[in-house]
């Protein structure tokens, strides 16, 4: 049988007809209890989730869907594991017992959440009455086995390249033994003492965003502190590898840029030529910490950045053990590609 979407036929069905649709139940911040169940509420982030509980109600479940009828409307997730739906979404239980047909079914859920919006949402009646596109044996019978083999497929071939692209990655580190972060010496150093330039992006306002391909970092905390994708390249200022730390919103979240990237006038970026991306990303775990001692109505302005210190682990000499550092960031990665390494080859 070809696996190519082009060569099977397709038809409409009603969602009502692939899986039977349940509301959720909302868990308010005052009686939320952290823990370790995910709580899948109606973001379009880390799949549907949105906290993590350790409440229990009636919504408890495995082997659903999640479609988001309030917030990121329409956006639909698979979840294998246990978890429990906020009443921002809707709980979908698939009638085929299948994860492939499952992954299958969500993608197409989420194609139409561009009809949808936050004054018009996907509520329980809406969703049934909504038709979804499937490979088909006929008018009425889904074509599930398509679905199952289609995916699958698609999944294996993405596991091979991750694999292959894993060992490549890991010829290239060079693990060796170290001393445990607890038995270095540290020290408190000025962050302009350790970078040689510590400069703030540059104000630039939604209305004059051309789309594009350049990260556009600002002051979020969720992907890399990147908000957007843009084209400015005028009156812009463009950086690369660095740390970033936001100035507002997310006071203090630090992340490593390795590649070009607009920075807003709401992150400052730290810069050190002598260092590698090793250096950065264990300095960046650091400077992250800034949060603490920052929020929403106290924010980090030029004046306070150069004030700032952080703890460094040092050498005989008490001055930043870089190398040390560096070294650190490497078995850290070595150790963590190994162990995915491991789980995605012997998973089934």
């Amino acid at each position: 049988m070809s696996l190519n979407l082009v060569d099977v036929e397709w038809h409409e069905f009603f969602i009502e007809d692939t899986a039977k649709i349940f509301s959720g139940r909302d868990i308010y911040d005052a009686e939320r209890v952290q823990g370790k169940v995910p709580y899948i509420s109606s973001t379009a982030k880390n799949n549907g989730i949105g906290h993590f509980v350790g409440n229990r109600n009636s919504t408890l479940e495995s082997n659903c869907l999640s479609v988001n009828r309030n917030g990121s409307v329409g956006y639909s997730f698979f979840h294998p594991y246990k978890g429990l739906y906020s009443n921002d979404c809707r709980k979908l239980r698939p009638i085929v017992s299948s994860n492939y047909v499952a992954f299958f079914l969500s993608n197409q859920i989420s194609f139409q959440r561009h009809k949808y919006s936050y004054g018009y949402k996907m509520g329980t009646g809406r969703l049934k009455r909504q038709k979804i596109m499937l490979p088909a044996i006929s008018e009425n019978k889904p074509n599930w086995q398509f679905m199952e083999d289609y995916t699958k497929a698609l999944m294996d071939k993405k596991k091979a390249k991750y694999i292959e692209f894993s060992h490549k990655e890991l010829a290239k580190l060079k693990p060796r033994n170290i001393a445990k972060l607890e038995d270095k010496e540290w020290h408190e150093f000025f962050l302009k003492d350790i970078f040689k330039i510590v400069q703030r992006g540059k104000r630039l306002t939604k209305a004059n965003q051309i789309e594009g391909r350049h990260p556009y970092v600002s002051s979020t905390s969720l992907n890399n502190g990147v908000n957007d994708f843009i084209g400015n390249e005028d009156g812009v200022r463009i950086f690369s590898n660095c740390l970033t730390v936001a100035n507002s919103g997310s006071v203090g979240a630090s992340f490593y840029q390795s590649y070009k990237f607009v920075a807003s006038d709401h992150v400052t970026h730290l810069q050190n030529d002598q260092f590698d991306r090793f250096i950065y990303l264990f300095i960046a775990t650091l400077t992250n910490r800034l949060s603490d001692k920052y929020n929403f109505n106290r924010e980090i302005n030029d004046k306070r950045i150069s004030r700032d210190k952080v703890m460094l682990p040092v050498n005989e000499d008490h001055r930043p053990d870089f190398e040390y550092m560096g070294q650190y960031m490497m078995n850290q990665e070595y150790l963590k590609r190994k162990q995915y390494l491991n789980y995605i080859q012997n998973e089934k």
